[in-house]
């Protein structure tokens, strides 16, 4: 079964492709909007080489979802949606970011691009608004979308017996994650450190980059001595990005906190919203009874817990460090729609290794791990393994999360369906040359009355 695609294709619109050279013609037309040639085929050479196959039929789906964001488009202004500059500002920023790292910086971009910076963006502003009343006028079609126990019963009926999906081994498996606070004296201690580095490099003459080698906690830029290379803006965390954009190139900053700790910033080069900086990171550390510390309140959490006077994921959601899991209780995998489980060949091998002797209802002890990240904290984490399930042939009663989520979808491709159906009526539409055989636009051609 086709689905109909609600977002945008995504392809790079910045004259990075070759057919972007082709000679132009219009090949379709949805009420004073034109489809241009260049627009199906640069999105037919970038899409052919991420799924490694061409095709007419793809050369087609593409012309219909074109139709479908220009039918879309057209309706969000005639209805006066309104348009969020700064959100098109802060997406226009995003992916300029996003391509200077990918192409080697702006220089780089910008050769490759045949255009400056500014006319790239330029350029962006009308695919972003665009794709920004997409995003908003699909919101409003579907804001309304609800299924209930008879729909999903219905869907799930509809599916003949041997096409059922097998749904292997699944798990509800959540985890309580408990950081240790860094001491005052160990963030007194770093501090001093880094302020003695100072010195000696703004009274003492010595070269930062030398220290970055010797000292710095940032192992991935002390062997290059402290250098970070290129970066934009919205890329570094704020009071680190703040300072280096404000520094003048081979000054030396004041100590910059942030999350990580202590930093010293010497500015390189900059190149417009680029700028090149090496610096020397200092992180408090922590101490055996700061970990002491963890452990004893994960301890007390966890008795209170089997005292029956908190649930697992109350405490989580009370409690936990992990912030990309603790507003769901701590479940891994969390799909939405109340989907706790995930697939145990999904798991990470060491998750999986600490829960194979566990059984359903089962808290495992405390256990030290390091957390994922350069810096290699290390906290304290407590596994509860809530139910698990047995490969399967899907069924309705153990997999009703599931096909809660399958209905949903359908439902909502279903008004969208419709919408496009009455509204593609309303304006006029016209396609041009080979497309017009495409069986899949064949009823949107405005009939001559």
């Amino acid at each position: 079964m086709k689905k109909i695609l609600i977002t945008l294709i995504a392809f790079l619109a910045i004259g990075l492709s070759t057919k972007a050279q082709i000679l132009d013609e219009i090949i379709g037309v949805v009420a004073d909007r034109v489809i241009l040639r260049s627009d199906i085929e640069i999105a037919q050479e970038q899409i052919s080489k991420q799924i490694g196959k061409d095709s007419d039929t793809l050369r087609c789906d593409i012309f219909k979802q074109k139709l479908i964001e220009n039918l879309m488009v057209i309706k969000a202004l005639v209805d006066s949606l309104p348009v969020n500059e700064e959100r098109i500002d802060a997406e226009i920023e995003d992916r300029i970011r996003y391509f200077t790292k990918q192409y080697g910086g702006e220089k780089a971009l910008e050769e490759i691009a045949g255009k400056s910076i500014q006319e790239i963006k330029a350029a962006q502003r009308e695919n972003i608004k665009n794709s920004q009343l997409i995003q908003d006028i699909q919101g409003k079609i579907i804001k309304d979308v609800r299924v209930n126990p008879t729909d999903i019963k219905n869907y799930f009926n509809a599916i003949p017996t041997d096409s059922l999906p097998y749904y292997s081994a699944e798990v509800e498996l959540a985890q309580l994650i408990i950081e240790p606070k860094i001491s005052a004296e160990s963030k007194m201690a770093a501090f001093e450190k880094i302020a003695e580095l100072r010195k000696r490099i703004v009274e003492g003459g010595e070269k930062l980059s030398t220290l970055a080698v010797i000292y710095s906690d940032d192992k991935a830029s002390a062997s290059n001595g402290g250098e970070l290379g290129y970066f934009g803006r919205g890329m570094m965390v704020p009071e680190f990005e703040a300072a280096a954009f404000k520094l003048k190139p081979d000054s030396v900053s004041k100590i910059v906190e942030t999350t990580f700790g202590y930093h010293l910033i010497q500015p390189i080069q900059r190149k417009g919203e680029e700028v090149n900086a090496r610096h020397i990171l200092i992180m408090p550390k922590t101490y055996s009874s700061d970990l002491e510390l963890a452990k004893h309140k994960t301890d007390s959490i966890l008795q209170l817990i089997k005292m029956d006077s908190l649930t697992f994921e109350s405490a989580v959601k009370k409690f936990s460090d992990d912030q990309e899991t603790k507003a769901t209780g701590g479940f891994i995998g969390s799909a939405g729609m109340g989907n706790t489980r995930v697939a145990v060949d999904e798991l990470d091998k060491a998750i999986y290794l600490s829960i194979s002797t566990m059984k359903p209802g089962d808290i495992s002890e405390p256990e030290l791990i390091y957390l994922p990240g350069p810096e290699k904290k290390k906290a304290w984490r407590v596994f509860y393994l809530k139910t698990e399930m047995p490969p399967h042939v899907a069924n309705l009663k153990d997999d009703y999360q599931k096909f809660q989520q399958l209905a949903f979808r359908k439902k909502q491709n279903t008004v969208l369906t419709n919408w496009i159906e009455h509204n593609k009526k309303q304006f006029y539409i016209q396609i041009n040359g080979p497309y017009a055989t495409c069986p899949e636009v064949a009823n949107w051609i405005t009939k001559d009355k």
